[in-house]
C-alpha cells in the first residue's frame, strides 16, 4: 500500500463499497492490527478501516491499486 500524503483526496474500496472524498487523518497498530483513519470532506464523517480489508485505493485521478 502507497504512503498517505496529508494533500489531495483518496478513494477507497472497502467490503465491496467505494467511498470518496476521503483526507488522511492517521494510521494506528493496535495489536498487530493497522488501522487507517480518513474523513470524508463532504459530509464531515470520520471513518476507520482495517488495512487488511481494503481492496483499492488510490489518490484521486490516479488508477485504483490492490493493496
Amino acid at each position: 500500500m502507497k504512503v498517505f500524503s496529508t494533500e489531495g483526496f483518496y478513494e477507497l474500496i472497502y467490503k465491496n463499497e467505494r467511498f470518496s472524498f476521503l483526507q488522511y487523518i492517521r494510521k494506528d497498530i493496535i495489536c498487530d492490527v493497522c488501522y487507517i483513519t480518513l474523513k470524508n470532506v463532504i459530509t464531515g464523517e470520520t471513518m476507520t478501516f482495517n488495512q487488511s480489508e481494503i481492496r483499492g485505493l488510490r489518490i484521486a485521478g490516479e488508477e485504483a491499486n490492490a493493496s
